[in-house]
């Protein structure tokens, strides 16, 4: 019975929080097909990225790899993250959520957030229809 009470109160606390937007991110890219939103959260030893990717068309995509990059003055690369975006939903419709921690050198003066990695999905050959 306890556990029971547990995933009800568990399952309304997951229901209740509100599903983020595009509109709820300040810093926004478009990296065709994508569109990514994000924010950038900055704290003592660290930088994360949370967002959303737009994949556009979905059904031939299984994950998208997002990354941080931390440059320097010079615009060399000093530090990097990487983290996955994948489907909340099976309907193509709304954007794939991400979170990518990095780890900065104290070198940074500008990061930037990308696509790094697309994993396609496989399509097997000779189903119905096909030889």
């Amino acid at each position: 019975m306890v556990l029971v009470s547990l995933m009800v109160l568990l399952l309304g606390c997951t229901a209740s929080r509100p599903v983020p937007r595009a509109e709820d991110f300040p810093l926004h890219a478009t990296e065709p097909p994508f569109v990514l939103h994000w924010r950038l959260d900055q704290e003592a030893g660290r930088v994360t990225a949370v967002g959303l990717v737009d994949v556009g068309a979905p059904e031939h995509i299984e994950s998208v790899t997002v990354q941080v990059q931390g440059l320097d003055p010079n615009g060399r690369l000093v530090s990097r993250g990487w983290g996955t975006a994948t489907p909340r939903s099976f309907t193509g419709v709304e954007p794939w959520p991400f979170q990518v921690l990095l780890r900065p050198t104290g070198r940074e003066v500008r990061f930037t957030v990308g696509v790094a990695d697309i994993v396609w999905k496989r399509e097997l050959m000779g189903g119905p229809g096909g030889h």
